[in-house]
């Protein structure tokens, strides 16, 4: 009687470390919180996402450094940490989502499979986003990725260099965008590449122009302005004004621009 409850407990307890095993196996990183800022995973489109924790800071900028449509500067409040892709979505995965779902690649294009996909509208990239479970940045965590708490001007500190990202001094091979992922000295705080120049990235926000008065301190999830939706970091065709961290554009969510690309966001 003795032998064949040890013999139980020791096969439960094999049966519970199986199901444990199984169990971390089949975890999903995106959906557990990081540890550290910049930590990486392999997010569920394949792509590199890195970590940006929960935290203040300077959103906007003042009077006199930036456009109408920044104004006023003032602090803003992160309250939960989120994944960010690490790169702007490339035409290599938009095939592979179009494969995956069974539709045409439509107008979207680049020039080559690891450049960031572009002549996609906010219909489209929403909807790869929601089949990876994924969603788009809302405005301020994208400005909060760029930016860090110190609130720098570009990703990468407050003086413009045009050799750490694609602007009309220093384009790609074809004349427009570089690979994803170039430009390693130019990485944000968070180890987000590519956040300015390269590509205009959409935002979740409907564009409001007084998104900056500071009413909303918590998040920013901004107000409806018609149907235009936020873009973020500038494309190849801007300067260094246009690839500014605080820099904010809008466009009509149908509308599918050789400058307007992507990068998806996950908060646990």
């Amino acid at each position: 009687m003795l032998l064949d409850l040890v013999v139980i407990a020791v096969s439960m307890l094999l049966l519970l470390g199986v199901a444990g095993l199984s169990s971390a196996q089949d975890a999903k990183p995106w959906e557990q919180p990081g540890m550290n800022v910049g930590e990486e995973i392999t997010g569920p489109d394949e792509g590199k996402m890195v970590w940006v924790p929960a935290g203040k800071f300077t959103m906007g900028s003042p009077a006199g450094k930036g456009g109408s449509n920044e104004v006023l500067a003032h602090r803003v409040r992160i309250t939960k940490g989120f994944w960010l892709g690490k790169c702007a979505v490339t035409l290599g995965q938009w095939k592979a989502y179009c494969q995956a779902v069974g539709i045409g690649m439509g107008e979207a294009r680049a020039p080559g499979d690891n450049h960031p996909v572009v002549c996609v509208n906010w219909d489209d990239v929403t909807a790869y986003c929601r089949y990876y479970g994924m969603v788009l940045p809302k405005e301020a965590q994208w400005e909060y990725a760029a930016r860090g708490p110190k609130g720098h001007v570009y990703p990468w500190g407050n003086e413009w260099d045009a050799n750490k990202c694609c602007n009309p001094a220093n384009l790609g091979p074809e004349g427009d965008t570089f690979p994803v992922g170039s430009f390693s000295e130019g990485a944000s705080w968070c180890g987000a590449l590519n956040m300015a120049g390269n590509v205009w990235e959409w935002c979740w926000d409907k564009y409001d122009e007084g998104y900056h008065t500071g009413s909303h301190p918590f998040d920013l999830r901004g107000a409806a302005c018609d149907e235009c939706r936020v873009l973020r970091g500038g494309s190849w065709i801007n300067d260094a004004s246009g690839c500014r961290s605080a820099n904010r554009n809008l466009s009509d969510p149908s509308n599918r621009d050789s400058s307007h690309g992507f990068r998806c966001a996950r908060t646990p």
